[in-house]
């Protein structure tokens, strides 16, 4: 999977391209937040409290580092 600045994925897919290319997940609650979270785990059980209210939580691509293989994600969450 081709991945792009940008892009929107799911916690899922963040969780995907992690594990395929043996990077670490950097989560960033906005675009100014200078300390990440790395957990996953905790990111997933956020999704589902989130969904309960009818909140949809994706992962906008901030960067791809290929060197140090991080790559950083911002939470966006859109409620319906």
């Amino acid at each position: 999977m081709e991945t792009k600045e940008g892009e929107l994925l799911s916690i899922d897919e963040v969780i995907r391209i992690g594990l395929a290319k043996k990077w670490k997940i950097a989560i960033y609650g906005s675009e100014k937040e200078g300390i990440a979270s790395y957990d996953t785990e905790g990111e997933r059980n956020l999704e589902r409290i989130t969904s309960i209210d009818g909140g949809k939580v994706k992962y906008r691509v901030k960067s791809l580092d290929e060197v140090e293989k991080t790559l950083s994600v911002i939470r966006e969450i859109k409620w319906e």
